[in-house]
């Protein structure tokens, strides 16, 4: 799957998200539950302008690693799951050294 490095960004930070709820015990169909305000409070994308967070989460939904829901909140499905559990085998700990190269 080939995604912009934008795309590729936020769907680690997303991912990243859902591995620290299910650690700290909320089961899976909540974990991968997202409101629209994720990016908002999220400092990793402060910088970025709202309509890049927009289609950047657009471009996720096209390629089947979220759904997309009306109101703006959205959900990490079983597809993104599988790309990233495939992606980062060793799980939080090899995706949050990944992650730290993004934060300035």
């Amino acid at each position: 799957m080939e995604l912009t490095k934008d795309a590729d960004k936020m769907i680690c930070f997303i991912y990243k998200t859902f591995l620290q709820l299910r650690k700290s015990g909320l089961p899976k169909s909540e974990a991968r539950q997202f409101e629209e305000d994720y990016f908002s409070t999220n400092k990793a994308f402060s910088s970025w302008h709202p309509d890049d967070c927009d289609e950047t989460i657009v471009e996720l939904g096209r390629a089947g690693l979220i759904k997309l829901y009306v109101v703006g909140n959205f959900e990490l499905t079983d597809l993104g799951i599988i790309y990233m559990e495939n992606r980062f085998k060793n799980g939080l700990t090899e995706l949050t050294d990944f992650i730290t190269k993004f934060i300035p």
